[in-house]
């Protein structure tokens, strides 16, 4: 039996755990390693998007949780807490990028799409770079 003070951190922690899941197979797909998301905005905004939108999904609070497992989510995608946070404040400052927004709204809506339907995979990296078919720089 779990505490009501360590249920909501345990349930933050789960939802980085599958977005970053979500997003390294992506990344497996396309040849790029996580770690280096920053050099391609579109890349990096899609990974905030689908958390951002993952957060929401969840109904965590902006400011508290759903930071936190935004946060805690790029630092599972890494490997490196402390790098995920971050990437966290990075990704807030380049919401007004015009390739970085244009990777937010697709990755929030590749995780919208399959929380609608499971069998819809979030992609938009992946098919994204079969398209370019060269890695994202």
């Amino acid at each position: 039996m779990t505490n009501e003070s360590t249920a909501p951190l345990d349930r933050v922690e789960t939802l980085a755990r599958i977005g970053a899941s979500l997003l390294g197979v992506q990344f497996e797909a396309v040849e790029i390693a996580p770690a280096d998301l920053e050099g391609d905005d579109f890349a990096f905004g899609y990974c905030f998007g689908l958390f951002d939108a993952m957060a929401q999904c969840a109904k965590l609070d902006q400011f508290s949780d759903g930071a936190t497992m935004i946060a805690n989510g790029f630092g599972k995608l890494v490997n490196n807490a402390a790098r995920g946070k971050a990437l966290f404040a990075r990704a807030v400052e380049r919401v007004e990028e015009p390739d970085f927004s244009g990777g937010y709204e697709q990755g929030a809506a590749d995780l919208m799409a399959w929380a609608a339907d499971a069998n819809r995979l979030p992609a938009g990296i992946a098919r994204r770079g079969k398209r370019n078919e060269a890695p994202l720089q």
